[in-house]
């Protein structure tokens, strides 16, 4: 099968993408999904001088095909403040979109750094942060006046402390920023909500709560990169707060059966959510589900901290070695279900409505990616890049 080609969104930026020409943007995390797209479009759609921060120059991989001389490249971690400041130095705006899951410390010692760098230089934040921060979602309506939520969600509580500090860094310090809450984001290249849901329906069962029924606030990633550079553009975004959402809610069902009509394979299987909360908690089913799909012991906050520092860690050796022994058992092992942890039950069953009337009214922010169209090329992404 060819690659699929993404899909082309010039239209959406029109009006603002000459404003961009000749300037120089700084990207953290340009290696990422939502990084490396952005830094595609300031690259294609406006003419700009994309500046990348990386860890290496391995990350550049994704970018390297438009012409390593059409982008600069800085490396320096989260950690490394000289770095961060001659990244920043010269730059119109810096989207920050870097985030170490491995180290939390980091990332908040990271944008603590951006800060500086951008309070000294004069220069734009944007912040990329999460509708995770309000997680466990409730029904009904959720904009930005809602409260957040502590609920002892790591990943959660993360974004939260980095997202508070850029807050409070414009209050108090003058720093000219804006942090904008992407929720469910698809398109290529992503893993999460796009390669991942893919491999699930291919290899095994998914099951979902709610009979489906929860609501996805899906967007397209292009959607997200519209957004962004729309809150960089806008002076009165200056300190506020933006959901960047697709126009259309979807169920969690319409989102995956999207998938397996790609990769033609049976639809996912749809229950209550308290049958499905009853077959995760016997240890019979409990150990049943585990043989299918041994990377659920990874959701486990102590094996979870082993495997980060075995990742971190082992040598490349012994990495390739347990990959091998995993590939082994899977070709023995029964076909995995895929149920949802605590996290994602809570997540899926939800019908929690995201508003994007703010950004729509002071960023003019307008969703260009329909979802059929939209998860469609997403699929068929997937379907692509699935390992035969």
């Amino acid at each position: 099968m060819d690659k699929p080609e993404s899909l082309g969104c010039k239209e959406d930026i029109a009006d603002i993408a000459e404003v961009l020409r000749g300037q120089t943007v700084l990207v953290t995390g340009a290696s990422g999904f939502i990084g490396a797209r952005l830094v595609e479009r300031l690259l294609l759609e406006c003419n700009a001088k994309p500046r990348v921060f990386l860890r290496s120059y391995s990350r550049a991989a994704r970018l390297a095909r438009f012409g390593i001389d059409r982008f600069e490249i800085v490396l320096g971690s989260l950690e490394d403040s000289f770095a961060i400041d001659a990244a920043v130095a010269g730059a119109a705006i810096v989207f920050h979109c870097a985030y170490d899951p491995g180290n939390p410390t980091s990332n908040v010692n990271g944008v603590r750094a951006i800060i500086d760098a951008c309070v000294k230089h004069a220069t734009k934040l944007v912040h990329v942060s999460t509708i995770s921060v309000y997680e466990p979602l409730q029904d009904g309506n959720l904009d930005e006046n809602s409260p957040t939520v502590r609920a002892g969600l790591p990943y959660s509580e993360n974004k939260l402390d980095v997202e508070e500090v850029v807050l409070q860094a414009v209050d108090k310090r003058g720093l000219d920023g804006v942090v904008v809450m992407p929720t469910i984001v698809y398109g290529p290249f992503c893993k999460p909500w796009t390669l991942s849901p893919a491999k699930q329906i291919a290899s095994g069962t998914v099951v979902l709560p709610e009979n489906g029924e929860g609501f996805c606030n899906a967007v397209h990633v292009d959607d997200v990169c519209q957004g962004m550079l729309r809150s960089a553009l806008t002076p009165a975004a200056r300190g506020r707060k933006y959901f960047l959402s697709g126009a259309e809610i979807v169920t969690w069902g319409a989102f995956y059966k999207a998938f397996s009509d790609a990769v033609h394979r049976p639809p996912p299987s749809l229950t209550s959510r308290e049958i499905l909360e009853r077959r995760n908690s016997g240890p019979i089913s409990a150990l049943k589900l585990l043989l299918g799909d041994p990377k659920r012991i990874i959701r486990w906050r102590t094996t979870r901290a082993i495997a980060m520092w075995a990742k971190n860690n082992l040598s490349p050796a012994m990495k390739d070695r347990v990959k091998a022994l995993y590939r082994i058992y899977r070709r023995v092992a029964p076909d995995p279900v895929y149920t949802p942890d605590s996290q994602q039950m809570a997540l899926f069953s939800a019908k929690c409505g995201v508003s994007i009337a703010r950004a729509r009214q002071e960023l003019k922010y307008n969703p260009a990616v329909n979802f059929e169209q939209g998860i469609s090329a997403a699929a068929q992404w997937a379907k692509w890049a699935l390992p035969d």
